[in-house]
């Protein structure tokens, strides 16, 4: 035990330094610009079977699913991480992210569980060779249908894209939490050699996701600033650090030290925070004041 506690105190400088490294390369002053998919329209969605999709909801079953997420709302401190249920400002922030970046053949699943059309999905899906969509994509295709996620989010899986069958799937009720999934169909999307790509994440250890990760984290906030929505960018600091944080050392070690590797990522989520409450965005205040100005001048009359 003490051996153990000792590595992880190790790690720790190490986590800090990552998670800085992350605020000064992906930074929010980039200007945020709108994807283009290497291979547009993949799949085409009609009224029969809409882009995004919702489960019907069961008050037993989600309250189960919404205990079961108690340890990644104890990690992010945020009740609303796999609440299984998705309020409609959610919802449209996801919408909007998606068709503003053209990711039109992007399946969205709120809080559903639904093997068959997962199955269907992954048959049409054209991001990942043949070969992967029929070995691992069937392989997590089956664990998603032994432990349904609707029901284990938190505890085997949560919100999350899935490169194989080109679905997000969505649990908790947090705009950050949506676009960051929103942020890994994006980097797919943009990519030639998806493939290859989605082998790096999944194979290399302890590294692999850390860069996707980071990317899908950056858009996501990079997409709140460029709306000038302050309050869901300091919202993602506070969420978005800390999980990237268990990526680094929560793979490595087991609870509870996978819960205490999040601590750095809110250490430095809440310092990057503050720092940016306290700073006035030009572009953001002169939009305000434009906005101001229809007020102003009926005041006048």
């Amino acid at each position: 035990m003490k051996n153990k506690s000792f590595h992880f105190l190790k790690i720790i400088p190490l986590l800090i330094v990552i998670l800085s490294f992350l605020t000064c390369t992906y930074s929010t002053e980039k200007r945020y610009t709108y994807g283009k998919p290497y291979y547009p329209n993949q799949n085409h969605f009609s009224g029969s079977e809409p882009q995004l999709e919702e489960g019907e909801p069961y008050w037993f079953l989600d309250a189960i699913g919404n205990v079961f997420g108690s340890l990644t709302k104890l990690i992010l401190w945020n009740r609303k991480m796999n609440n299984h249920s998705i309020s409609d400002e959610t919802k449209q922030y996801l919408k909007d992210y998606l068709r503003e970046n053209n990711l039109t053949d992007v399946k969205v699943r709120f809080n559903q569980y639904a093997p068959i059309d997962d199955l269907r999905q992954l048959w049409r899906a054209e991001t990942v060779h043949p070969v992967l969509k029929y070995t691992l994509g069937i392989f997590n295709w089956l664990i998603g249908v032994i432990f349904p996620e609707r029901i284990f989010a938190g505890i085997l899986g949560g919100d999350h894209y899935n490169p194989y069958s080109n679905t997000i799937k969505i649990y908790s009720d947090l705009p950050t939490v949506a676009l960051h999934e929103g942020g890994h169909s994006k980097d797919f999307a943009m990519r030639k050699y998806k493939s290859l790509y989605s082998l790096s994440y999944s194979m290399i250890p302890l590294i692999g996701p850390l860069y996707p990760e980071a990317r899908a984290s950056d858009d996501a906030l990079r997409y709140l600033r460029s709306k000038c929505d302050k309050k869901n960018e300091l919202l993602g600091y506070r969420t978005l650090y800390p999980a990237y944080a268990t990526y680094v050392v929560g793979q490595v070690l087991t609870f509870p030290y996978s819960l205490a590797s999040s601590l750095p990522g809110h250490l430095v989520g809440i310092t990057t925070e503050k720092i940016t409450d306290r700073k006035e965005i030009p572009e953001c205040k002169i939009l305000e004041e434009m906005g101001d100005q229809p007020e102003q001048k009926s005041n006048q009359h």
